[in-house]
């Protein structure tokens, strides 16, 4: 009976070895596939089958949380996740975001996100949403823009929230790395409503539909000066869910907050 154990707990430590010696362009290939899956199973597909889309969902998480503490994964830019995945990485490359239609929504579409980041230490995490029965809705990141500070990195991630055909919204939201967790709520910016980790914007889809880049481009950062900016967003008779305007808030870091300057 010991030898048994023992030869079963040997197999299952080789599997794990085995499954951590994936070589990341494997891990790619792995998620392209998975991704092919939701495409065909989810809502948007002609072959929607809720249980191989919740399926192909899970499978997506688990390949990213169960490399999620490899340093090569992290290194690796994922070339062939192009238009399949968004994989927005910060540019000192201690944090980056994966983010993905999961197919389960209509109008409004719903993203999962994977956050993976290196400690203090160096050694490298993951962190997902827990599963809840309400986790429909979230936003994907497309950028992280990034500010050097003396108590280390801070990181502005951009996220873009479809809420139907034509509600749109866009945010940013400050992270640290402290230690060996990740923040994602540091209160880094001063509104007049207080001190908050997001700002972030509403608008109708279709007053900027006919710029060309995708997704839309609207929270834009200077390094050099630590500052980013948005567009004012107004309410008028055509465009009740607001209209983008070409004029613009902005906020500068001024060594402890991000505070509005014009």
């Amino acid at each position: 009976m010991k030898i048994k154990f023992l030869s079963g707990l040997l197999l299952l430590v080789s599997g794990v070895a085995v499954l951590h010696a994936q070589s990341p362009a494997t891990v790619e290939r792995s998620l392209i596939k998975k991704l092919a899956d939701v495409g065909k199973y989810g809502s948007y597909g002609e072959t929607s089958d809720d249980k191989k889309l919740a399926a192909a969902n899970k499978e997506l998480t688990a390949i990213l949380t169960r490399n999620g503490d490899r340093l090569a994964i992290l290194k690796y830019a994922f070339p062939k996740l192009k238009d399949k995945m968004y994989v927005a990485t910060s540019k000192d490359g201690r944090l980056r975001i994966y983010s993905w239609d999961t197919g389960t929504g209509g109008t409004m579409h719903d993203y999962a996100n994977v956050f993976q980041y290196q400690g203090k230490s160096g050694r490298v995490y993951s962190w997902t949403d827990p599963e809840t029965e309400d986790a429909s809705g979230g936003p994907f990141y497309t950028e992280i823009f990034e500010v050097a500070t003396r108590t280390g990195p801070i990181y502005l991630a951009n996220s873009t929230f479809i809420a139907s055909t034509s509600m749109h919204g866009q945010s940013l939201n400050a992270l640290r790395i402290d230690g060996e967790k990740l923040d994602q709520a540091a209160k880094l910016i001063k509104t007049r409503r207080g001190v908050t980790n997001e700002v972030g914007i509403t608008y109708d889809f279709f007053s900027v539909v006919d710029r060309p880049e995708r997704p839309v481009k609207l929270f834009f950062f200077n390094a050099a000066k630590k500052e980013f900016r948005f567009p004012i967003v107004i309410e008028d008779d055509k465009t009740f869910l607001g209209r983008v305007t070409d004029k613009f808030i902005t906020y500068r870091f001024n060594g402890k907050y991000f505070v509005k300057v014009s």
